[in-house]
């Protein structure tokens, strides 16, 4: 039988894993785009940080998700996102655009412009750059400046005092190649700030549960200077976000001055293929020897319970009640709100979620779950049940 996931000292891969872009009310898919892909990740040596490199067929299904008219990001109306995350970068948006104060700032992969249209009502004006038919109707009915086209070199007609993005930085297949086009539209003083996911803690770890087809980049925070120095930025910023696990980047173009990438840190990623072997060892030893389970934060189990061969037989949860009875391609079951986990039940949940297991732990324990029931995989590394082979 064909191993369901493999770890050689070069890339870890996942045989099959389902393909999350959307959020929909059966498991009914949708025609041309596969519901689960295929996922192999490496590292850039260079830059420090985890790549996911789509084979041609892979990129174009996700190219067709692109260009479907969903939401794949978080920051619209029935997201349930826009008064946690959705807060928390506008805020750190807004912060810095106080602080440099540019005529006009560009936001890149917009979305449905609530970052625009956040910035507008305190008194500052944004173009939006998306080429998603998503981004166009939204444009339309908030009536904010779309570029609708792809960001590139020739996007913006004049050198930009401010360019931003959010959620975007992860998902560019040539990150350092976007970084010096960034750099290139910017004027001289001009400012790139954005937020993007922070996975030094998973990768430290050997956690697997960053993995996601769109996010074909995982950073550390040494990736994050070394990319942007070599880009040409100075002044590099990198803080961590009010909400999630989040790095929020601020970094400018000075004549004349530019980091020094050489001396930055340590690499992160060393090793990781070989952590990244024994959380999934761990995760499928609790998982063949426990009744009963159930798995918290269905995107960050979903890449462990691929690697056991399982696309819909354990029952998953997620907080956000906008999520409550939706599927996800490539997963039979729908997403179960905590009002579904019965008093004090017997149950066994792993929390996909380093970041929020200890808000959801106690969520847990509250209903009576016992606590010795809730794990990590920082739990399951520590665990003392069986080491199982991959397979």
């Amino acid at each position: 039988m064909k191993p369901h996931w493999i770890v050689t000292s070069d890339f870890v891969e996942i045989a099959k894993m389902p393909f999350y872009w959307r959020l929909s009310g059966s498991t009914q898919g949708s025609p041309n785009i596969d519901q689960t892909m295929p996922i192999r990740v490496t590292i850039d040596r260079e830059f420090d940080y985890l790549r996911f490199k789509p084979t041609e067929l892979e990129w174009a299904n996700m190219n067709r998700a692109y260009q479907m008219n969903e939401n794949i990001g978080f920051l619209n109306p029935e997201s349930g996102q826009m008064d946690t995350y959705g807060s928390s970068v506008n805020r750190f948006f807004l912060n810095e655009i106080q602080r440099f104060s540019p005529k006009v700032a560009y936001e890149i992969g917009c979305g449905a412009g609530f970052s625009i249209e956040y910035l507008k009502a305190n008194g500052y004006t944004a173009v939006g750059i998306d080429p998603s038919e998503y981004s166009k109707k939204w444009s339309e009915k908030l009536g904010f400046e779309l570029i609708n086209d792809y960001f590139g070199q020739d996007s913006i007609e004049k050198p930009a005092e401010f360019i931003y993005c959010n959620d975007v930085f992860e998902h560019i297949p040539d990150v350092v190649r976007f970084s010096e086009q960034v750099f290139s539209c910017l004027s001289d003083g001009g400012v790139f700030c954005f937020s993007t996911t922070n996975s030094t803690q998973s990768i430290e770890l050997g956690d697997i549960s960053q993995f996601e087809h769109q996010h074909v980049n995982m950073f550390t925070t040494r990736s994050i200077q070394r990319i942007l120095s070599s880009a040409g930025f100075s002044d590099i910023q990198i803080r961590g976000g009010s909400y999630g696990n989040t790095f929020h980047v601020t970094a400018r173009k000075l004549k004349g001055r530019k980091n020094d990438v050489a001396e930055i840190g340590f690499p992160t990623c060393d090793g990781y293929f070989d952590r990244a072997a024994q959380a999934v060892t761990a995760f499928q030893g609790w998982y063949e020897c426990t009744e009963n389970k159930k798995c918290y934060v269905p995107l960050r189990s979903l890449p462990y319970l691929a690697t056991v061969g399982d696309f819909g037989n354990t029952p998953i949860f997620d907080s956000n009640t906008s999520w409550t009875n939706k599927f996800i391609d490539g997963y039979k079951l729908p997403i179960n709100s905590l009002d579904s986990v019965q008093k004090n039940e017997h149950s066994n949940f792993f929390v996909g979620s380093m970041t929020f297991f200890g808000e959801i732990k106690k969520s847990l324990l509250a209903r009576g779950v016992d606590a010795t029931n809730i794990v990590s995989i920082a739990d399951l590394l520590h665990w003392d049940g069986p080491q199982l082979r991959a397979r």
